[in-house]
């Protein structure tokens, strides 16, 4: 399961800043083949935020992120093989704040209230 990120301390506000980094949770099949390595892999395919609500005092919106788990496979000179698939998409959803006390919380540079 990729970690779920909350936005809500000043720490964390600054930790959200930061691209998100999808960790492999899946396990790709064996090869079998000598020579042949497989590199499991989680690629982001979508983020879409949802309209903005007030909860509390503060204005946050939940953020969907599509994942896609991928399983690379590569010969021993390197080239990427059509043995390679990619397994179900996942949707992680996330509350991010968008202003805390009338003012925006970075990096949201919108208007408070959000429109």
């Amino acid at each position: 399961m990729v970690p779920i990120r909350r936005c809500g301390t000043v720490l964390a506000i600054l930790l959200c800043a930061r691209p998100v980094v999808a960790q492999p949770a899946h396990i790709c099949d064996p090869i079998g083949d000598e020579g042949w390595r497989v590199v499991a892999t989680v690629e982001v395919s979508g983020v879409k935020d949802g309209a903005p609500y007030l909860a509390g005092a503060d204005w946050v919106v939940d953020r969907t992120t599509t994942l896609v788990p991928l399983c690379n496979y590569f010969n021993a000179v390197g080239n990427y093989s059509l043995r390679s698939y990619s397994l179900d998409p996942v949707n992680r959803i996330e509350r991010v704040t968008l202003c805390r006390g009338g003012a925006a919380v970075a990096p949201y540079a919108g208007p408070c209230p959000p429109k």
